[in-house]
């Protein structure tokens, strides 16, 4: 039994690190939508076997990255524009409430530690925008939104928001071009600005904007 009990805990570190490189994977355009997700490549490339493979698999299918058909396998997921419009509606609804909660429910001290950890993403958004560096833009994307929702402490909340982000990220590294960075630090450094003074209306229009924007933008990048 004490075997069995330490052998548990193993399988799910090997788990996630096999979740987590076929996710970057994707992230970075080596894994395409379409591509097939191989058990027997990932278990010999990272060297554990099959059975982690394939519960990493299941993981990402669950979170909308992977799909399996019957009689072929798993492959990356192609994003319809019906995919995009149910995942953004679900994100907008999620970011705007939290950040009225950040707004609405943060003592003084609670929105000045938001406030200073916000700046220092964008600090960084801002050289990874000036270097073209897209992959690690939207890592600051995503570190920058989800210090607002870790900040109301809601976590149901944030489960539900990374499920979206997930989505998001591959869209994001899909998707959008390098010249527009820029435009969107600055977008982010608004909403920095009225967070910062409590402009709940402001901030709000402003995350809804950002995202339609950006649900948009992947819509088109998916048409034929």
């Amino acid at each position: 039994m004490e075997r069995r009990a330490a052998a548990l805990p193993q399988r799910k570190v090997f788990r996630e690190e096999v979740l987590n490189a076929i996710r970057d994977a994707i992230f970075a355009g080596e894994l395409n939508p379409g591509d097939k997700i191989i058990e027997t490549f990932w278990a010999k490339e990272l060297g554990v076997s099959q059975g982690p493979v394939r519960e990493a698999i299941r993981d990402l299918e669950a979170l909308g990255l992977v799909e399996t058909v019957p009689f072929k396998g798993s492959r990356v997921r192609t994003l319809t524009e019906k995919d995009i419009r149910d995942n953004y509606s679900v994100r907008i609804c999620l970011e705007s409430k939290s950040i009225r909660d950040a707004i609405g429910q943060l003592p003084e001290q609670g929105l000045e530690s938001l406030v200073r950890r916000l700046r220092e993403i964008l600090e960084e958004m801002d050289g990874f925008a000036g270097q073209g560096d897209l992959r690690h833009f939207t890592e600051c994307d995503a570190a920058f939104h989800r210090a607002i929702i870790d900040a109301t402490g809601n976590l149901v909340l944030r489960r539900l928001w990374e499920q979206c982000n997930m989505r998001n990220w591959f869209s994001v590294s899909a998707l959008t071009d390098a010249e527009s960075l820029k435009q969107l630090q600055r977008g982010h450094q608004r909403l920095l600005e009225q967070i910062a003074v409590r402009d709940e209306r402001a901030a709000v229009s402003t995350i809804e904007d950002h995202l339609t924007s950006l649900m948009d933008g992947f819509i088109r990048g998916v048409q034929p």
